[in-house]
């Protein structure tokens, strides 16, 4: 998630390169109480079919990867659905 709710999904994400957690800081613009990346920053998500969870609390069973920089060449090239906002409705 990007930008305080945009939905960018692919199946390879890195190439912009893993930056700090404190870097994907804008709360998502439906749900306060989570993160949803920052101005090119992805807060990255791997679906799973099993919940896990560390120090966050999932929402449909995804694993949260971690902060990744994001350029004008996507990193994750296709937008599911922009400014949604809710990791619930970007899931």
């Amino acid at each position: 998630m990007q930008y305080r709710g945009e939905c960018w999904a692919g199946n390879s994400y890195g190439k912009h390169g893993k930056r700090p957690d404190s870097e994907c800081n804008m709360k998502c613009k439906y749900d306060g109480s989570r993160f949803c990346g920052a101005g090119w920053r992805n807060n990255v998500f791997k679906l799973i079919k099993k919940e896990v969870t560390i120090s966050y609390t999932a929402v449909m069973g995804e694993t949260r990867e971690g902060c990744f920089k994001d350029a004008g060449n996507r990193d994750l090239p296709k937008l599911l659905r922009a400014g949604y906002g809710s990791p619930l409705k970007c899931f």
